[in-house]
């Protein structure tokens, strides 16, 4: 049995797929790339980290991957794991690099970080939202005033970690509405 402290959570369940026990889970972006090495997942079930082995994952978007897990084989299966936190051994995460060299980055690490969009400074990360699929960076405009940005990996230009700046490229017109 793993020890909680040596876990961290990647992601959630969110609901059966179909009826033979599939079932979509979302993950931070820059997760996505590293599930299908992981082999297996955890999931706190009355109170104790069960490992489920993936037998089969294909993706459903930005951030959803619908997963086949080995001894979930019917909907009332994966129903039962709705909503529940997704951990993995920490030791599985890369520290500060993926393969590339690039940095890999969580959501909480660019809290305080300037959001920057086509050269313009959009205003300072104060919070993130990942409690529905669509991530969302709430951002404090310079004129004091908070928006929520998509925080979808497919619009991360490049986070620089000395600078304390993430850039993206927003759709135009975004912060007119």
């Amino acid at each position: 049995m793993i020890p909680r402290d040596q876990l961290v959570e990647i992601g959630n369940f969110a609901k059966p797929h179909g009826i033979k026990g599939e079932i979509s889970a979302h993950f931070d972006f820059e997760i996505m790339p590293l599930v299908e090495g992981f082999g297996h997942l955890f999931v706190e079930i009355d109170g104790l980290m069960v490992p489920f082995f993936i037998t089969a994952l294909r993706p459903k978007g930005n951030e959803t991957l619908l997963l086949t897990l080995k001894g979930i084989d019917s909907q009332e299966a994966a129903a039962a794991l709705t909503n529940k936190p997704v951990y993995i051994e920490a030791s599985l995460l890369p520290e500060d690099a993926d393969e590339d060299g690039d940095g890999m980055f969580y959501l909480e690490d660019l809290v305080g970080y300037t959001l920057v969009s086509q050269d313009e400074e959009v205003g300072v990360i104060t919070d993130y939202d990942d409690s529905t699929e669509n991530l969302l960076f709430s951002v404090r405009r310079p004129d004091g005033s908070i928006v929520l940005v998509p925080a979808s990996g497919d619009l991360v230009d490049d986070v620089d970690v000395e600078s304390q700046r993430v850039y993206m490229s927003l759709p135009a017109g975004l912060f007119n509405l």
